[in-house]
Order: C-alpha cells, then structure tokens, then sequence
C-alpha cells in the first residue's frame, strides 16, 4: 500500500493552480497525491505530470459530472455530454501520467430529480456509457474506480453491493471501486465485511476520521480498517480526503458549512503521523 492524499485539502477555488498545494503534501511526507480534475486542462495536466516526473510523485485523479452530463440520464444528449466528459477525464488523466481515475464518475453528482427511483434503468444507462469509454481506459492504461457516496449526497449508488452491481454489468478490468470510509461509514452495515465483498474490485481507496477531519481523532476503527486492508491483499493507494475548510468557494460543492480543523498543513501532517504506523 501507499498512503497519499489529496491536494483538495488545500484547494479554495477549483481554478486555484494546484502546484503549490502538491508541493505542501510533498513537505508533509506524502510520495503520492490526488488531484481533482475539475478546473484542470491540458495544459495544467501536462505540467503536473512533468512536476509529478520530476519530484518522483505519484498522482491519481478525481472527478464529478454535472447534471448535464448525468450517465444515467433518459436522454441521449445529457449521456453523451457526460461520456464526452469522461473521455475528457481520461485525457487530463494520462497527460499527468496517472493510472488511476475514481470518483463520481457513475452518474451526476447530487441528489436527482427521481429522488431515489427508476435506479434500474440508471444502472443500465451508466453500465451502457461507461462500457463505451473502456478502450480509452485499456489504451491508456487506467482504472475506473466507482464511489459510493452516502444518501446525502446521491440516490443513486450509496453502497459496496450497489457499486459492485454497477462493476458487474460493465464487467471490464479496468473498471471497480474507490471505497472511502466516511461514506461507509454512513452507509455500511460493517465497514470490515463491506471492503471484504469488495475484494479484487477494490482499485482505490480514501480515509478521513467520521467527522471527515483528522483520522485517528473520532470514532472510526482504523486497525480494523487497516487489518482488512491487508487480509485482502490490497496494495494499491491509501489516500487521506479530508474536507475541512469552510467559506471558501469549494466549500458549498464538499458540504463543509464549519471549519473541521483550523489548519490544513497541520491536518495533513498529524494525519501523516497516525497512518503512516499503517505502512
């Protein structure tokens, strides 16, 4: 395993240049860091993956779709919009010379106007266009890495079976889960049998204490966590997502309406020297 973490926790605006948030997370002890895509271009992409190169980083990336680019949509153009979106995604991927794609890519980001209902022609029209986008993500060699989000945040895919549903249906290698504790942690009945049935599927993976502040300061059980981790044999990325400044332009996209910790260096530093006895 390799612990990372993403640069987000840093981020107040989604244009925000990235850079020197990446170089905080390297100062921190950090050897691989997230980068969400939104806000990025090619041009962005490509100096992070030279800045990446150059530093011996790893980076992996993270993305949404908007309304308009909903996958499970019963309207062709919104799917196409959001397929397009992908293979965007895709691209900025490869030219940060990352392998690893994950988030909200499965279907719009936020609670739809169904409300929680139709969701199995929203499993057949996500599996659809995420089938059409597999042999861009075979040539350039990257994983798809679905999210569950907790019913606040979708009514669409909240749980490991739902997401291993969506898995099974595309049924390609190169697309399974990025599991995250906080949303788990809400919807799982067990986190430790829920990342157990997630097996080989498991691309990716991201912690935050329950409060999505510092692990190791709440509630959640991370030896637990950690110990199935490795009964499983998962050795790809471990990544800290904390959320955690509020009054900032990102704030209303994250929900993070108070500050769940004061300082973000310090965040990510303390939360280093807890995980890190993980590794």
């Amino acid at each position: 395993m390799k612990l990372g973490v993403h640069s987000a926790t840093f981020v107040e605006d989604w244009s925000d240049d990235i850079k020197p948030y990446i170089e905080k997370c390297l100062e921190a002890g950090y050897r691989s860091i997230e980068v969400s895509l939104l806000g990025q271009d090619k041009i962005k992409a490509k100096e992070i993956g030279l800045f990446a190169s150059d530093n011996n980083i790893e980076i992996t990336c993270t993305t949404g779709l908007s309304a308009n680019e909903d996958i499970t949509s019963s309207e062709n153009e919104i799917r196409l919009n959001g397929e397009k979106k992908l293979l965007e995604a895709i691209e900025l991927t490869s030219l940060m010379n990352s392998s690893m794609l994950s988030g909200v890519i499965h279907c719009a980001w936020g609670i739809s106007k169904e409300k929680g209902a139709g969701k199995d022609i929203k499993f057949k029209n996500s599996a659809n266009s995420l089938t059409k986008i597999t042999k861009a993500l075979e040539d350039n060699n990257i994983k798809l890495g679905i999210e569950p989000l907790n019913r606040y945040e979708t009514d669409f895919i909240n749980t490991v079976d739902e997401g291993l549903h969506l898995c099974s249906l595309v049924d390609h290698s190169n697309v399974g889960l990025l599991l995250d504790v906080y949303h788990m942690n809400i919807e799982e009945k067990n986190i430790s049998s829920s990342i157990k049935s997630a097996k080989n599927k498991l691309f990716h993976f991201h912690v935050a204490e329950n409060d999505r502040g510092i692990p190791g300061s709440g509630t959640l059980d991370f030896d637990s966590i950690f110990e199935t981790l490795k009964e499983i044999n998962y050795s790809a990325n471990v990544t800290l997502e904390m959320f955690i400044q509020a009054n900032k332009q990102t704030s209303k996209d994250l929900f993070t309406w108070r500050h769940i910790e004061v300082d973000p260096y310090k965040a990510i530093k303390d939360s280093h020297l807890f995980l890190n006895k993980y590794f």
